[in-house]
């Protein structure tokens, strides 16, 4: 009688084991796949912009854990359930106890994306053809072998930048070994990489405001417009030099004596003549809202003194607009 029961607590246990083992399988698969999921990586707010980068890029059908995990034999599957359900829940318990610190930003131009080429080579073959032979001329296979690695070309690839758009490779890249003393081999003619009909200039460049607004994008990225560009190019149209060399606010080499005293229509080819740009810098009492410095400067000089005046203007700039009356000497 005691061994029956024995027996049957065994069995007991034993269906329990496999019950647990069961659940613990079952979630392990529904977590695995859940955890692929690019909608629930986008569901995070730390991985929002992340995810709607690679929504728009060339590889918004391929999954985030395709590139973000490395590669496996498929006897390998279950670790890797396991792995993801460990991050998620490890992620969900940071966020919620505030100390998700989330992704850095894409790295910046010139620098390299974490991704190995393993994982670049589970989809993709280094022998391929290019596929933009209407505007770049390369063999694809040659630069593969040269560069040794899939992201010393192509940095956004799942990650496109907002504002450089969508291209697999950018041409930044390519100066990092065309043009350079490193590798001389490689020139940095248009002719080498672009056809004869190609049109050179960047989309970027023909819209309408692109005159106006070009110096925010060069500030901000400037090697990009180096490319092409010789700095005697911004000069020339400038008339000095751009972008403003270190101490050009103030120093020998000031704005003031520089360019403002010379010639002050130079300035107002990118500042603001009205309201007056000068102004809001020179002259704390300055009010747009009252109209030009011209029409205030009356004020400021009966109340500050004219000293004030000679910190930038030659002492007889005053009479080239305040004329002496007729018949009075000057």
């Amino acid at each position: 009688m005691a061994d029956q029961i024995q027996e049957k607590t065994s069995r007991t246990r034993a269906r329990i084991v496999f019950a647990v083992l069961g659940v613990v399988v079952i979630l392990l698969v529904i977590g695995g796949i859940a955890s692929s999921s690019p909608a629930l990586c986008g569901s995070c707010h730390e991985m929002e912009s992340h995810y709607e980068t690679w929504a728009v890029s060339a590889h918004s059908g391929v999954k985030c854990v395709s590139c973000h995990e490395t590669p496996r034999e498929w006897y390998g599957q279950p670790l890797r359930a396991v792995e993801r359900v460990r991050r998620l829940a490890r992620d969900t318990w940071d966020h919620l106890a505030g100390r998700f610190g989330g992704l850095d930003e894409p790295s910046a131009v010139g620098q390299v994306s974490p991704i190995a080429d393993e994982v670049c080579l589970q989809c993709h073959s280094p022998n391929r053809k290019a596929t933009s032979g209407f505007r770049i001329l390369i063999d694809h296979a040659a630069h593969a072998e040269r560069t040794g690695s899939c992201v010393a070309c192509h940095v956004y690839t799942a990650h496109p930048d907002p504002v450089l758009g969508r291209p697999l490779s950018l041409m930044v890249r390519c100066y990092q070994c065309h043009g350079t003393a490193e590798q001389p081999e490689a020139s940095d003619d248009c002719a080498t990489c672009h056809p004869s009909d190609f049109d050179l200039r960047p989309a970027s460049h023909l819209e309408d405001p692109w005159m106006r607004d070009h110096g925010f994008s060069a500030a901000n990225n400037r090697e990009v417009c180096t490319m092409c560009h010789e700095q005697s190019y911004c000069d020339g149209c400038h008339v000095v030099e751009m972008p403003h060399p270190e101490g050009w606010l103030e120093g020998p080499r000031g704005h003031g004596e520089a360019a403002a005293t010379l010639d002050r229509e130079v300035c107002y080819r990118c500042h603001a003549k009205e309201p007056d740009s000068c102004a809001a810098c020179h002259h704390e009492s300055y009010d747009p809202a009252k109209g030009t410095w011209l029409e205030q400067h009356y004020d400021e000089a009966r109340t500050a003194g004219v000293v004030t005046c000679l910190e930038c203007h030659e002492p007889l700039s005053c009479s080239r607009c305040h004329k002496a009356p007729a018949g009075v000497s000057e």
